[in-house]
This record gives structure tokens, sequence and C-alpha cells, in this order.
């Protein structure tokens, strides 16, 4: 079960939006595939993020297994939780990380109708590490217990000095 990552790759905006235009898509997909062909007719997990001077934000993580990167991560749906991030933003970059799947060959995986439980549990993953760095991630599904859950010095630690186990804890899982 390998992914190789890919991006960031910066999503094209017009007046301080996803430019969702056809002509922005087709440039941007074909951006993708010069970097890395065969991209975008991938699945894996991907992730929104926004950046400006202090960094990277996450804002959305997403999986595809029954579509395509492309199919995908700018479709209507993700455009309506990707814009709130960015409106009227100025020095933004709205950029997408692509995790493809890869076979045993090293070649992108395919879509199927068959589960890829890897990927699912990728984006469980990416969606822990990522609510810890962003308390407002977008995304609704899954993130009930990640929201609840608490465990000091790991995720979603309270509010106060961290007590010596905590410390050790998170000292010996390199976070």
């Amino acid at each position: 079960m390998n992914f190789s990552v890919h991006g960031p790759f910066e999503i094209p905006r017009i007046k301080g939006l996803i430019d969702t235009s056809i002509a922005a898509k087709k440039a941007f997909w074909q951006s993708v595939d010069s970097t890395s062909p065969g991209l975008s007719s991938a699945c894996g997990c991907y992730v929104f993020s926004v950046k400006a001077r202090r960094g990277a934000l996450p804002w959305y993580v997403g999986l595809t297994t029954k579509r395509t990167f492309k199919d995908e991560s700018l479709g209507a749906h993700q455009i309506n939780h990707y814009n709130p991030a960015i409106v009227n933003k100025v020095g933004v970059k709205a950029q997408l990380f692509f995790l493809a799947k890869e076979t045993s060959s090293g070649k992108y995986a395919k879509p199927s109708k068959n589960p890829h439980r890897d990927i699912e549990f990728l984006e469980t993953f990416l969606f822990g590490i990522a609510l810890n760095r962003n308390p407002a991630l977008r995304n609704a599904r899954n993130l009930k217990f990640l929201r609840n859950i608490c465990v000091p010095g790991v995720v979603n630690s309270p509010q106060r000095r961290p007590y010596k186990p905590e410390r050790e804890l998170k000292s010996a899982l390199g976070l």
C-alpha cells in the first residue's frame, strides 16, 4: 500500500474565488499531468489547503476510489467547501495536494467499483492530522469521533501545559 505525494498545485482564482471555468480547470489539469503524467486519472486522497505568509492550513480532506482526482477534487461540492477559506482574502493561495495510490509495479492505481480500504483508512488518518492543525476543517463525514476524542499531547489537547507523561508520549510519537 504505497502512496506518492504530489503538489502543492495552485488552483486558479478569479475575483477571490476558485475559477470554475472550463478553461481554468483544463489548464489546471494540464499543469498537474505535465508535472506528474497520469495523475489526474488516478485515485487516492487529496488535501485542499490555504497558503499564506505563515504557512499552509489544511481546509478539506477528500478521497476518490470510484472516480478520478480530476472528476472528484474540483467538483461543485468541493468548491463549496474551498471558497469560504479564500473568499476576500488577499495574498493567499488555494492549493491541492494529491496522495496517489500506487500499484505494486509503481503505476498509479485506477478507480474501481471495489472498495479501496487503504484509501479510506488514509483519509481518516489525514482527517485526524488536519483536524489537529485546523479545528475548522470543513469535512463533516467521519469527524464526530475525531472532534470529540481527547488524548492530551496527541490530539485535541486541553489548553494547559502538558503533563510529563503526555510530553513523553508526544515525543515518542514524533509529534
